[in-house]
């Protein structure tokens, strides 16, 4: 048996597993500095707005661990089915359709949440 001449650096399973503490840490971070963001209105539901605030950047990282498993199985080697998605060019298309199309509708959502805020902070005071 040969030797192992190259190793990865990191691994699938390091990084995913490194998403999964992300995501987690992440959402209660989020939740976290909406509430204490929250403590500086005088909104009579601050606490509220502060929450949803907290979830809509905390809920991030787990979209980006949901998407990172998406594309982990649309990259998947099925041999049973003949199926090998990293080298198929209809794979690598939906993939970049799929993406653009999911960060444009965050930040049309995030830029509509974020003008729902502001109003809801100006009518508060």
């Amino acid at each position: 048996m040969q030797p192992e001449l190259m190793r990865e650096i990191v691994t699938i399973e390091a990084f995913d597993r490194w998403l999964q503490v992300l995501a987690v840490s992440g959402l209660l971070a989020g939740i976290g500095a909406g509430l204490v963001w929250a403590r500086r209105l005088k909104h009579p539901r601050r606490f509220l707005l502060g929450l949803l605030t907290g979830l809509v950047g905390g809920l991030m990282p787990s979209l980006l661990y949901g998407l990172w498993r998406f594309y982990l199985w649309r990259i998947r080697i099925d041999l049973d089915r003949n199926f090998v998605g990293l080298h198929r060019v209809d794979v690598l298309l939906g993939n970049l359709v799929l993406f653009a199309m999911v960060g444009a509708l965050i930040g049309i959502g995030v830029r509509f949440f974020l003008r729902w805020l502001a109003r809801q902070c100006a009518v508060g005071e």
